[in-house]
């Protein structure tokens, strides 16, 4: 599922599903791998070697975001398992289909 520009989603920092680690991320842009900027890119290949266990080798799009209560901007990428993880200091995990929440017993 790639996120939809202008929508908010659940994030959690880390990638650690608790309530404490929560926050709302709204979607700023949805860009192509093709027409991402270099320095992103690279970021991104430095964090595959860093993480091979989390992030996939390869990427259709670039989601950028930004966590508003404490306005922080995110970029995220494809994960091993389809799923969509930022890169940097504010890395976590974006839920798109509403399941991490789930776990939760949120929604």
């Amino acid at each position: 599922m790639i996120p939809e520009l202008n929508k908010e989603y659940d994030y959690f920092d880390d990638g650690k599903i608790r309530q404490n680690r929560h926050h709302r991320v709204k979607i700023t842009a949805v860009i192509r791998y093709e027409d991402i900027d270099d320095n992103t890119k690279s970021n991104w290949k430095d964090e595959v070697l860093c993480c091979d266990w989390l992030y996939n080798t390869d990427t259709d799009y670039f989601i950028k975001g930004t966590i508003e209560d404490v306005n922080e901007n995110l970029v995220f990428v494809r994960t091993i398992d389809g799923g969509w993880f930022s890169l940097g200091w504010w890395s976590g995990r974006l839920d798109v289909d509403g399941s991490l929440m789930s776990r939760l017993g949120i929604i």
